[in-house]
């Protein structure tokens, strides 16, 4: 773990400035797209407008100790929804280039904006989580409650497409696993508890390296408050 604030500073500005250009590219805001905000439907979008606020109030406590001179700490700007959104954009990384790999080489600026959001932001997220927040902050039921926002999420694709008229023509599920026309009730329900599954696993590989310190010249784990 790493306490120097200047550091983390520095760290954070950089992830802001890639969760951005990524964002940009979403709303389809660069020069030759067409801008929409269709975008909104998609996971990847959400997950990485969560993590840019979320970093962007951890970013602005860190200056803020900074200016008063306490330039050794630790976040402490919601350590929680922090920890959530480490595993919502996690999963982002995880689905993105382990089941939807063939999407990965597109030209252009969409080649840009999903190098920026499904890969290069994630494992920023993910490495700002295990490097720069303080240890025994989290709960064992954290590794079930950050399941609450993909749970939402998919509430929310299905009360859309339950919603939309049946001549729609744009986007109505925008991951082939939660396709219940295609896949079938049962499909969905067996992709959904594999991912909850896996999900659920490595929260809980998260919350033992919350446990792990360095006592008595060995790393141990530390399973007390």
């Amino acid at each position: 773990m790493i306490n120097n604030r200047v550091a983390q500073l520095i760290f954070r500005t950089a992830f802001l400035t890639f969760s951005f250009l990524g964002i940009l590219e979403s709303f389809g805001l660069y020069a030759g797209q067409n801008p929409g905000i269709e975008c909104l439907v998609y996971y990847t979008t959400l997950s990485n407008l969560l993590c840019f606020f979320v970093m962007l109030a951890v970013t602005v406590s860190t200056a803020k100790y900074i200016m008063k001179g306490e330039l050794y700490g630790y976040n402490t700007v919601c350590v929680k929804l922090k920890f959530y959104s480490t595993l919502v954009i996690l999963v982002t990384f995880v689905v993105y280039n382990f089941i939807l790999a063939d999407f990965i080489f597109e030209p252009g600026w969409n080649n840009l904006g999903n190098i920026t959001k499904h890969i290069g932001c994630p494992l920023m997220f993910v490495i700002d989580c295990l490097l720069f927040d303080r240890h025994r902050s989290l709960k064992w039921y954290d590794c079930l409650l950050c399941t609450v926002l993909p749970l939402l999420y998919c509430v929310f694709i299905f009360i859309r497409a339950a919603l939309l008229p049946a001549d729609y023509s744009g986007t109505v599920y925008p991951y082939f696993f939660l396709d219940a026309g295609e896949l079938g009730v049962g499909g969905v329900a067996v992709w959904l508890a594999v991912l909850l599954a896996a999900f659920i696993v490595i929260a809980f590989l998260f919350w033992l390296y919350d446990r792990l310190e360095y006592r008595g010249g060995r790393l141990t784990f530390s399973f007390r408050d």
